[in-house]
């Protein structure tokens, strides 16, 4: 019968495979926190650099150069919101329920080990306690086969002594 022994290679198949899926998770997880990370500090640089430049742009004169380098400035700063804005929603929504799902993860991983090993145990400990019932049943049926035949012998024994 090989389906016991194809499930022995499943288990350690099913936990390979929970692994890498935990690995791959941990590796978009630490991806996306750097992005997060890296989309804050540019935005920052980006409204810094607009708040600079503004402070240096007190300027009577009025040029179609000037009004260009003031819509750049202004959609600068839009961008640095934006981006801003962006990487707080990838760290409140997508993020955290990556979060959410490593642990579920990590908890069914544990709870497939947890109940994988009370199953063993309860297989082994119900085919040993079933082997040690049908070693004592075989002790028994072969002593009483035994006293039969030991009775038989007797019996006969004294048939033929009376025979005689």
């Amino acid at each position: 019968m090989g389906f016991g022994r194809d499930l022995r290679n499943s288990h350690e198949g099913l936990l390979k495979l929970q692994d890498w899926e935990l690995k791959l998770l941990e590796t978009v997880k630490r991806f996306m926190t750097l992005r997060v990370k890296s989309d804050k500090e540019y935005a920052a640089l980006l409204l810094s650099m607009t708040q600079q430049t503004e402070k240096q742009e007190a300027c009577d004169y009025v040029s179609t150069v000037s009004k260009s380098w003031s819509q750049m400035i202004r959609q600068t700063e839009v961008l640095g919101r934006v981006m801003r804005s962006h990487a707080d929603d990838l760290n409140s929504g997508p993020l955290h329920r990556l979060a959410t799902l490593i642990r579920d993860k990590q908890q069914v991983k544990k709870s497939y080990q947890s109940l994988h090993q009370q199953l063993e145990s309860h297989n082994h400990k119900v085919t040993r306690s079933d082997l040690e019932k049908l070693k004592a049943t075989y002790r028994q049926l072969s002593r009483d086969a035994n006293n039969a035949k030991e009775k038989y012998r007797e019996a006969l024994a004294k048939v033929k002594k009376a025979l005689k």
